[in-house]
């Protein structure tokens, strides 16, 4: 189910599957899809459907960043810094603990400024 938050006045998308098995200290995973033409979070249905399937306990997010998917669209230049910053407080606001990081193509830069950014929310030892 599609849930929304606000960032900097825009309508900002997510999805969140929930953990079947109800082990709540398991480390959700933050799902960056790539860039491009029509991509959105739609991109890692698939995955989402088989890690419900095989009931694998991590919950995940997987957002569409501004400008993509049903995220707002404002007609600006958009920067690697400007998705970590929006990332930055989804995960303040929303998540609220630290995650792992699954980052897709040219999104690669997007992970690396939300890691210098967020180092805290970003599970490095699991």
């Amino acid at each position: 189910m599609t849930e929304f938050y606000i960032w900097k006045e825009y309508n900002c998308a997510y999805d969140f599957y929930a953990q079947k098995n109800g082990d709540s200290n398991s480390i959700p995973l933050l799902l960056l899809h790539p860039i491009g033409v029509g991509l959105s979070r739609c991109f890692w249905y698939r995955f989402c459907d088989q890690w419900q399937k095989q009931n694998l306990p991590n919950p995940i997010y997987s957002p569409d960043l501004l400008g993509c998917g049903e995220s707002d669209m404002p007609s600006v230049a958009y920067y690697p810094i400007d998705w970590a910053e929006q990332l930055q407080y989804f995960l303040e606001t929303i998540v609220q603990r630290p995650v792992i990081l699954i980052v897709q193509g040219a999104l690669f830069p997007v992970a690396v400024s939300l890691v210098k950014q967020a180092a805290k929310r970003i599970e490095f030892n699991s």
